[in-house]
């Protein structure tokens, strides 16, 4: 058995009850053996006290985060943190609370990160779980409400430019348990509508439904309990993708995936992109445009807000000698390759409900290269109207902000 310290994180918005799931957490823990690190110690105020351990008052166990990190150095604290609690040798588990705009993902690559201080995280701590609270009443207020971070005033810094959808779809995707709170103010109707949209964005995760923070004990020893496994995880995007198969039934109806290999009029998907996709609540992959052929662009769109960025290039557009060695790779890169277009390809898995898949893949090929325009040479594809080369439309936009700036009227 592992002697590392198992690590259990806490993600959740504004108000979800994460605090009521982490006192909960530490109840049924050994109080005595576990540690919390937390961003902001005023929310356990008044509370100390019914975690049960003398070493809580003293402030042994309970590490508060320095206020107002930004993502870089909260990384370097929380890494810190853990390490200098697992050498005190006095704890079995540490759990850690995430402020309302941290992705998970930023503590679970610590895992993977460099040495600190002479330590490597992974080499003292295991992470067994993530854990996202999620608000069953006020969801989909967030989720479809288009608002950034900063207009919260919740972003990590003046460069923070993430919208609130994209935050709650991120928490969702990267757990193994989600925790639904305050079932007990949503309708049967309502509470199925959104354990329905969980299944999609992550259907691997443990999924429970609880009213005033109660918790089933035994959950997250029974949900992805191996060592490693936390970050294992896969998106449902990624399943689709992956042509994984995921069980039958209603659940399984709101997903669509689109695959192409011939790529996209720029301009022509830029209009589609500015269009509401009725039914569809989630959607990510990766595409490529005509006018710029050698650049993989990844695609994620999540309520009301699109992103899309440039990953890279194509390794069709890299000299072979700079290829991956593994044969593993190798053979990936096999299975996607085509004779004309190499491994350039377009993929995005859609989710949400009742989604017209007909419709949308019909919009979908129309914005696809005509056979023309295909014969054309590939130096004549650059020339095409591309509002993706404008670095004002690079990173995020929202469709709503977006009607009135079609790219003839920018400045």
């Amino acid at each position: 058995m592992s002697n590392k310290v198992s690590v259990i994180v806490v993600s959740g918005f504004l108000g979800v009850g994460k605090t009521t799931v982490l006192r909960r957490l530490v109840r049924e823990l050994n109080p005595t053996r576990t540690a919390v690190i937390t961003n902001d110690l005023s929310g356990l105020t008044g509370e100390i006290e019914i975690f049960g351990g003398e070493h809580y008052l003293r402030g042994e166990a309970l590490v508060e985060l320095t206020a107002a990190c930004t993502q870089c150095s909260l990384r370097q604290h929380v890494a810190e943190a853990i390490i200098r609690l697992t050498s005190l040798g006095k704890y079995d588990t540490i759990l850690i609370e995430s402020s309302s705009s941290t992705d998970p993902l930023l503590i679970a690559n610590l895992f993977d990160a460099d040495e600190t201080e002479g330590v490597t995280v992974s080499a003292v701590a295991r992470l067994d779980h993530l854990v996202t609270v999620v608000d069953a009443e006020r969801f989909w207020e967030d989720y479809e409400s288009g608002t950034t971070l900063r207009e919260r005033g919740l972003g990590t810094g003046p460069d923070d430019a993430r919208t609130l959808a994209e935050l709650l779809a991120d928490q969702l995707e990267f757990s193994t348990t989600l925790v639904l709170s305050k079932c007990d103010r949503v309708t049967p109707v309502e509470r199925e509508r959104l354990e329905r949209f969980l299944w999609q964005v992550n259907p691997d995760a443990g999924c429970m439904a609880v009213s005033q923070g109660d918790r089933d004990p035994l959950l997250l020893e029974t949900t992805r309990s191996h060592e490693g496994a936390a970050l294992e995880i896969t998106p449902g995007w990624m399943h689709a993708l992956s042509g994984t198969s995921l069980p039958k039934g209603d659940r399984a109806t709101g997903t669509f995936v689109y695959r192409a290999k011939r790529p996209f009029h720029p301009f022509r998907f830029w209009l589609l992109m500015q269009e509401e996709w009725l039914g569809v609540l989630r959607s990510k992959g990766y595409f490529w445009i005509a006018s710029q052929p050698k650049t993989c662009y990844m695609w994620s769109q999540a309520g009301a807000n699109c992103l899309y960025e440039r990953l890279g290039r194509w390794w069709v557009a890299i000299p072979d000698r700079h290829w991956p060695n593994e044969e593993e790779a190798l053979d990936e890169l096999r299975k996607v390759w085509d004779l004309e277009f190499g491994d350039r390809r377009i993929e995005l898995a859609f989710m949400g409900e009742e989604i017209d898949r007909v419709y949308l893949k019909r919009r979908l090929d129309a914005c696809l290269l005509t056979r023309a325009e295909l014969a054309l040479d590939e130096e004549l594809w650059r020339a095409f109207r591309d509002p993706f080369k404008k670095p004002t439309w690079e990173k995020r936009h929202m469709r709503a902000e977006r009607h009135d700036l079609l790219p003839e009227e920018e400045g």
